[in-house]
């Protein structure tokens, strides 16, 4: 599993980050991503959305946690 690190910024670099993050790791099937910026509740589920990834909240305190799939 990768583990995406964007705790220290701010939306929408979290989305920028996950974007290259999975074109760069195409093998991977799950992610994992970490935040701190509120807008990452709405941004990161409305991305994978439209990637056709799934997407589920794992934690929101003290920081923000995302597992992502590849379907």
């Amino acid at each position: 599993m990768y583990k995406l690190d964007c705790t220290a910024l701010a939306c929408p670099m979290p989305v920028i980050k996950l974007k290259q993050a999975l074109h760069h790791q195409s093998s991977e099937m799950q992610f994992t991503i970490l935040l701190k910026d509120k807008g990452g509740l709405k941004d990161i589920p409305a991305f994978c959305q439209q990637q056709s990834l799934l997407c589920e909240l794992v934690s929101e305190t003290p920081v923000i946690e995302f597992l992502i799939q590849r379907q």
